[in-house]
């Protein structure tokens, strides 16, 4: 059975690398044949997170060369697996005359950048609904956006977390420090959230010695000592585990309840324990494995309990541990996605 992968990016980009390209070994294994064509390329995701802006003459380009993509491939293959949407802020006509059964992911609450735009809403805030109602089958990574794809009218909605490659990420003793290394991964687009973190993080260092650790981002915060490490494929899982604990702040907003727990699951895969804000699938994610902080306060009382009891940490990050591999790891949903492939045909 030959699959064509219609991605974002390609291994530079985080949500294309977990919800398709880690599991390719998996797939070819199980006998699929997958041709990957991703939308943008890896200039055009270094322009972004460097400036802050798109280039309209690269997004032509790379819209023109997914045009010749589909020439080219739909007629070879028997499935189109597609991230999310075919062609960025254009109706969704390409979806709907593809001429090939497709399944569509989506990793984020993608339909929020149309229906809550002013700019654009009216034009195409029902886009990714129509995207949705057209798929075979629709693979969401939180209750929130498969809630949203039922409501759309999707025939067939599958949950299916965002996940680790455990075999990458291997259970290991915390750091011996003075300090509690307080972690954080992302990107510099999602940095914006660690800010709200200053002043829980302020408060808390006046209880125990801690250092903010932050990997993909450039962070300062002027009363907290403060580490900021590029991030790499490579180098990522190391660095998660320098961390004692690991963080993920999120505002309770559209788009923030549509996450799923990616960064979470890195830091519970190398045994650490976390704390999150009780936003979307966090909840679900944490329980019993570590600590949700809905308030400053409730921040503050997490670093702090947790700064100062290793024991507990050690506890946690095992039990954290364990959910990784019970539900979180690639060698329990590749097979999901095997059969979801197959049955779209």
């Amino acid at each position: 059975m030959k699959v064509l992968a219609l991605t974002r990016y390609g291994r530079e980009g985080a949500s294309s690398r977990v919800r398709f390209l880690q599991f390719l070994p998996a797939l070819t294994a199980a006998g699929l044949e997958v041709t990957v064509r991703p939308l943008w390329d890896a200039r055009h995701l270094q322009r972004f997170y460097g400036e802050g802006r798109r280039s309209a003459a690269l997004a032509l380009a790379r819209y023109s060369r997914r045009g010749v993509d589909l020439v080219r491939e739909l007629r070879r293959h028997q499935v189109a697996w597609i991230e999310g949407e075919l062609f960025p802020y254009l109706p969704a006509y390409a979806e709907r005359w593809l001429g090939l059964p497709y399944v569509v992911d989506y990793d984020d609450a993608v339909f929020h950048k149309y229906d809550t735009s002013p700019l654009i809403g009216a034009a195409l805030g029902g886009k990714i609904d129509q995207v949705m109602r057209a798929a075979a089958i629709v693979t969401a990574g939180s209750p929130y956006v498969a809630e949203h794809a039922r409501r759309a009218g999707a025939g067939r909605v599958e949950i299916v977390p965002t996940v680790v490659d455990v075999a990458r990420y291997p259970a290991s003793a915390a750091p011996a420090g003075p300090e509690l290394r307080v972690g954080w991964i992302g990107t510099p687009h999602t940095a914006k959230y660690l800010q709200g973190l200053a002043a829980p993080l302020a408060r808390a260092a006046h209880e125990v010695p801690l250092r903010l650790v932050v990997v993909g981002a450039d962070i300062a915060m002027p009363e907290v000592p403060a580490e900021c490490h590029p991030w790499s494929e490579a180098t990522e899982a190391a660095l998660i585990a320098g961390f004692d604990v690991g963080v993920m702040p999120l505002p309770d907003e559209p788009w923030e309840r549509g996450k799923s727990g990616y960064k979470l699951i890195q830091c519970m895969a190398v045994g650490r324990p976390v704390i999150a804000s009780p936003v979307g699938v966090n909840g679900e994610v944490v329980e019993g494995v570590g600590r949700l902080a809905g308030t400053e306060q409730a921040w503050v009382d997490a670093l702090v309990e947790l700064g100062r009891a290793p024991e507990l940490r050690a506890r946690l990050g095992a039990a954290g541990r364990k959910r990784v591999e019970e539900r979180y790891c690639v060698d329990v949903v590749a097979p999901r996605i095997v059969d979801m492939l197959r049955s779209a045909r």
